[in-house]
């Protein structure tokens, strides 16, 4: 029981953090953002997310992300 409640959280904190960054991202222009790169806390979100969820679950929530993946980049979303 305490593994499903870990994942469940994991995926909640991950998805209210992209929420949370998306708001951040949605009033900057490129520029702004190379300027003040925001976002490069979500490797410890995607960390969690593989900690305490299967590969698969993984894979499910990461593949909604083509938004925050393109804004982003690869290089920090990988662990």
């Amino acid at each position: 029981m305490t593994n499903k409640r870990n994942q469940t959280i994991a995926i909640a904190s991950f998805l209210a953090y992209k929420a949370q960054l998306n708001a951040k991202l949605d009033g900057m222009n490129d520029t702004d953002y190379l300027k003040n790169p925001v976002g490069l806390e979500v490797g410890a979100y995607v960390e969690d997310l593989m900690k305490y969820c299967s590969e698969e679950t993984v894979d499910t929530v990461l593949r909604q992300q083509d938004k925050l993946i393109a804004r982003l980049g690869e290089t920090f979303l990988f662990v």
